[in-house]
């Protein structure tokens, strides 16, 4: 009766140990890429690289630009002072000529 009973649990253990190998061989198998699956991936890849480049093209020439213009309207603000700075000189040279002027009619 005990070697019945042995050879019950024996027979239930190599069921369970077949049942372990055909998962195991079932994760071996979905382990492995497909090609269609490959290509997919390459697809989405270079799709997404595709939509990628123009945005980073634009955002580096935004970035030139907008340092060009820096550059130009700090230029700008320099001539802007120096125009006022001329304009006072040009009234105090107008001013002396004003008064030497009427001071020699007289």
């Amino acid at each position: 009766m005990n070697a019945k009973k042995d050879l019950k649990e024996y027979s239930d253990i190599n069921v369970e140990f077949a049942a372990v190998q055909t998962q195991k061989i079932q994760f071996a198998e979905e382990k492995n890429l497909s090609i269609e699956l490959l290509l997919c991936t390459c697809l989405v890849m270079a799709l997404g690289f595709l939509l990628l480049l123009p945005m980073i093209h634009i955002k580096n020439q935004i970035y030139y630009y907008s340092r060009d213009i820096s550059t130009l309207w700090s230029e700008y603000s320099i001539l802007m002072e120096e125009n006022k700075d001329l304009y006072q000189k040009i009234e105090t040279i107008r001013f002396k000529h004003y008064v030497t002027d009427t001071l020699d009619i007289k």
